[in-house]
């Protein structure tokens, strides 16, 4: 079984080895995992509570948006006056509601992420009183990472100066691109020239008081590599940004964007050069990697939501849609407005789903956070052989050998980061001795036969 985890060391059958769609993985007995519904939902939440030792993160989702972009798979709402006042103050609700039950008081919150959907189309004001309430209600520490996610369109300075005030840290703006034609091709209003200046403005008025970070995506339509390169990286590094986030476009079936690339077509290993290309660019002008795909280039730029919210970090939901985990269950919040509002005003967690996470969770967790920032160290994991891997994946070319043992992601490996951590999740797996009886343990206990 552990030798469906070996790659082919040959560059063109590698690529089509993690080029498609499918991967082994560690996640078989998390698709084997019951979800609590019903009444179950909101006891199992009452009985939820702060895991000791993980950083406590609150996450606010705003699932509003001025316009629907041809590359989004997660629009909503379209922005309305009535409506955003409307969800802000049932907003307000469910946090003080929640912060009553005392579960999440006690301890400080590490991170706050406003998240959407677009949580800059909330006004000044809106934005105060949401902000206001997180710092009200929780115990926020110190030096907490509070992001607010957004457009740089229509972000006034009434709308700076009040995340700014209340005890915003860091800013996340989804630029995707700084090039004019091409934004506009994909429902981006801001031309280059306007991006520019804005986030000179912004910078102007926040000072070194909140991060300015910006999201990139490569492999988009008609875009060159020298688009990419001259026009797009390099343009991080003479902007006011002080992070960025460096994506490969990701398609969602059956938007329009998603029948222009299958007619332009594209290739992986097109994009993995570009992601290798403005890495180590960007290394050159002395940015410093925190992730596989993120940068900073000061001080003020920590990346931890994005880090902590995929390795093993409890996170508490609020707002329609919103997805949290806390210990053992992930939680995801009703997507329905209707919905979320009637449970809202019902005085209930306004919850749509929640699973319980696979009983290896926390050893995946641990080989998340490492491959998170490009490395891999066996000798964190003694239970597991790992020589097959180490050698085949080094002939492979995704890491190489470090003199203290540890694996390093090259930039190909750096690429294809998630698939390959989901193949040693996999092998981590298969290699417990007892992998095929706990598969059919908890296939029995979900009456799927396991015989």
């Amino acid at each position: 079984m552990k030798t469906a985890f070996l790659l082919p060391t040959g560059r063109d059958a590698l690529l089509k080895r993690l080029s498609g769609r499918m991967a082994p993985h560690g996640d078989m007995l998390a698709m084997l995992t019951k979800p609590a519904k019903g009444e179950d939902l909101q006891r199992v939440w009452g009985e939820t509570a702060p895991t000791e030792g993980q950083p406590l993160i609150v996450y606010v989702h705003v699932p509003f948006c001025v316009s629907r972009c041809a590359f989004c798979g997660f629009y909503s709402h379209r922005t309305d006056d009535a409506a955003l006042e409307a969800y802000t103050q049932r907003l307000l609700k469910e946090i003080a509601r929640e912060a009553a039950r005392g579960a999440f008081t006690k301890k400080p919150v590490d991170v706050v992420y406003f998240g959407g959907g677009t949580p800059t189309a909330l006004s000044a004001d809106q934005l105060r009183r949401v902000i206001g309430a997180i710092y009200e209600h929780f115990t926020v520490a110190p030096d907490v990472e509070f992001t607010v996610e957004g457009r740089i369109y229509a972000f006034d300075d009434a709308r700076v100066r009040a995340c700014l005030e209340s005890g915003v840290t860091r800013f996340s703006f989804g630029i995707q691109s700084f090039e004019t034609e091409l934004r506009r091709s994909l429902g981006r209003r801001n031309s280059r020239e306007e991006l520019l200046t804005r986030l000179g403005e912004i910078k102007g008025i926040c000072g070194d008081k909140i991060a300015l970070v910006a999201d990139l995506i490569y492999g988009l339509p008609s875009q060159t590599q020298e688009d990419w390169m001259e026009r797009n990286v390099k343009t991080v590094h003479d902007s006011a940004l002080d992070g960025v986030d460096l994506y490969s476009l990701k398609v969602f079936p059956g938007l329009p964007l998603a029948k222009r690339m299958e007619k332009e077509g594209w290739s992986e290993e097109e994009r993995a050069a570009r992601h290798a290309a403005a890495c180590d660019w960007l290394a050159a002008q002395g940015w410093w990697q925190l992730s596989c795909t993120h940068w900073g280039r000061n001080a003020l730029e920590r990346n931890r939501y994005n880090h902590w919210a995929k390795t093993g970090a409890d996170i508490v939901p609020f707002g329609c849609g919103a997805g949290g985990f806390v210990g053992d269950w992930s939680f995801m919040q009703t997507g329905d407005l209707e919905a979320w509002e009637k449970a809202v005003d019902a005085g209930e967690k306004p919850l749509g789903t929640a699973m319980r996470k696979p009983a290896n969770h926390r050893l995946r967790a641990k080989l998340t956070d490492q491959m998170e920032r490009g490395v891999f160290n066996p000798a964190d994991f003694p239970d597991t052989d790992f020589a097959p891997l180490l050698e085949n994946w080094a002939q492979a070319g995704v890491w190489a050998s470090l003199p203290d043992g540890t694996m390093r992601l090259t930039r190909l490996g750096e690429y294809y980061q998630t698939k390959l951590s989901a193949m040693l999740s996999g092998y981590l797996f298969a290699s417990r001795p007892d992998a095929f009886e706990a598969m059919r343990a908890a296939a029995k206990a979900m009456k799927l036969g396991g015989e």
